[in-house]
């Protein structure tokens, strides 16, 4: 089922979109703040956005349409690449704990690690004190 949303007449379409990423960070949330409302007549009547401004951030930031900046192609694309390099590298790690080849074929070419899985099972650990 594709999710379909309806924006009523006289509002005008959202800048962004839900999952863009932004230089404030990833839009997860739209808000229209319509003039007539107690906080639109306080000058900030128009969209407003949730950000998520780091992937493993809980907090939410909220900001108005007009503070928000769009990244550029390129800024885009390196933020993307650098996540699926990530998630790759991670794909990895799990392969080498299963000690099995798998044959993953990406668009990116072969899954290879960048760091190397120790296969000693003797951790030990540090007191902080």
């Amino acid at each position: 089922m594709q999710v379909t949303i309806t924006i009523p007449r006289g509002w005008g379409y959202p800048r962004f979109t839900f999952g863009q990423r932004t230089k404030q960070g990833i839009v997860v949330g739209i808000e229209l703040i319509p003039t007539d409302s107690l906080i639109g007549k306080e000058g900030n009547a128009g969209w407003q956005y949730g950000l998520l401004p780091h992937k493993n951030s809980k907090d939410i930031v909220y900001l108005p349409e007009s503070d928000i900046q769009q990244l550029s192609a390129q800024q885009a694309q390196e933020e993307i690449l650098t996540e699926i390099d990530a998630h790759l590298n991670q794909v990895a790690i799990l392969q080498a704990q299963l000690e099995t080849p798998l044959d993953i074929k990406t668009p990116f070419g072969n899954v290879q690690p960048k760091i190397t899985v120790s296969k000693s099972k003797d951790i030990s650990r540090r007191s902080a004190a």
